[in-house]
């Protein structure tokens, strides 16, 4: 496995035991205070991009010795084969094309809403009463009727740009008063800004359902802040309970834009406002150490068990030992040769890499470096050292016990015509 698919691998473990830990452990004791909902689950969104880098990577340099052993191979290849690329290379394509395909289909979705907001009508009915509300509110954007969402949505920042369907018209006043608040609140609180940081999180890691798992907890505690805000502005909670079952029922769905405008949880929030079920912030503090602690806990644990990093730290490397001195010579078993890489036979490079390589005491090989580069633009080097790492010993001895033996390594590339 090459050095990034293994940290990549590494990662995705951690994030996943980050990321269900804090789910089980808020899930059991029930946060249902929204403030510290959203501070608990933000702060764990930070700590998820800064994981790679809160933690000590293990990589380190070796200081070879270059022994009196030498073991030698080859590889030919005639200038018509094709070569063959390598899994990791494949996954990387697949993981790129992934990345890129998200990416695009959110820019889709922001040149739809963009197209929806120029084409919307300004409705003079609520004009009235959208202004009270952004002066009591001082929040700043613009009010839209269009038939093209199927629920209210907030876009943009400057402007920011309030959408409503058409049959929102048809609603009684408090209930109008109830939707305009809460899209409101969203502008001021610039939710805009941190839905768009959400899903480009998620289309760079499109493949982890940690990921969508994170940003989904957060746009719940987020919409249940904006719910307990509003109906603290407007003291309705009967017509704000009114306004979410309005719009529980999507009939249509706006392509690429609907990630980024629609409103989810409606049930759980719907629930929460109709049962009113206070929490104190002393116990909601206390839930939020004790799901802190239970994270530190269980990504510490992961980070111990799959750490990203290159190779065994210096300290815990095993003594390396030459060849004499009572020490016995490693004996190859299995031999694997290097792959020609098409770019190299193109390139018509034929030659020899030496490499310096540690046989370890279970016969598998650890440390490889080269110590004379035959081709590191094309491949051949690293093909090389793949191929090394893939052979088996029977380890050297020293007073009768395997140790970890350092060999030299030769890898003759050649091209027949």
């Amino acid at each position: 496995m090459t050095f990034w698919l293994s940290n990549l691998a590494a990662y995705s473990i951690q994030l996943a035991v980050l990321v269900a830990t804090a789910a089980a452990v808020t899930s059991l004791l029930r946060l249902r205070q929204p403030r510290a909902a959203v501070a608990f689950w933000q702060a764990l969104l930070v700590a998820a991009l800064l994981l790679p880098i809160l933690q000590p990577w293990s990589g380190t340099t070796s200081d070879f010795i270059v022994s009196t052993l030498s073991f030698r191979t080859s590889t030919t290849a005639t200038p018509a084969d094709t070569g063959g690329v390598s899994v990791a290379a494949w996954l990387a394509i697949a993981l790129g094309t992934g990345v890129a395909i998200r990416l695009a289909w959110l820019g889709l979705g922001l040149f739809r809403l963009r197209q929806i907001s120029s084409s919307a009508a300004c409705p003079d009915e609520l004009s009235t009463l959208f202004a009270d509300l952004t002066a009591g509110l001082d929040a700043h954007a613009v009010l839209r009727i269009t038939d093209e969402v199927d629920g209210p949505a907030t876009i943009g920042a400057r402007p920011a740009v309030v959408l409503l369907p058409a049959r929102a018209l048809a609603l009684p006043d408090e209930v109008q008063r109830a939707i305009l608040c809460h899209e409101l609140i969203h502008v001021r609180r610039r939710d805009w800004l941190h839905t768009l940081s959400e899903e480009f999180l998620c289309a760079v890691l499109w493949f982890h359902p940690a990921a969508r798992m994170l940003t989904s907890r957060i746009s719940l505690a987020r919409e249940m802040l904006v719910d307990q805000e509003t109906i603290a502005h407007t003291g309705n909670r009967r017509a704000y309970a009114e306004a979410l079952l309005a719009f529980s029922n999507p009939q249509q769905r706006l392509i690429a834009a609907t990630p980024l405008i629609r409103r989810r949880h409606h049930a759980q929030r719907v629930a929460l406002i109709t049962q009113e079920v206070p929490m104190s912030r002393r116990r909601a503090t206390l839930i939020v150490g004790i799901a802190s602690l239970a994270v530190v806990v269980a990504t510490g644990a992961a980070i111990a068990q799959f750490p990203i990093g290159t190779t065994v730290s210096a300290q815990s490397r095993p003594e390396v030992f030459k060849p004499g001195d009572g020490v016995s010579l490693p004996r190859v078993l299995t031999e694997v040769k290097p792959q020609y890489t098409k770019e190299a036979m193109q390139a018509k490079i034929q030659g020899t890499v030496w490499l310096r390589a540690v046989v370890l005491a279970s016969g598998d090989v650890g440390d490889v470096e080269v110590a004379q580069s035959l081709d590191d633009k094309y491949g051949l080097d690293l093909s090389a050292v793949a191929a090394t790492k893939q052979w088996k010993f029977v380890a050297g001895r020293k007073d009768g016990k395997p140790v970890a033996v350092e060999v030299t390594i030769e890898m003759t590339f050649t091209l027949k015509g």
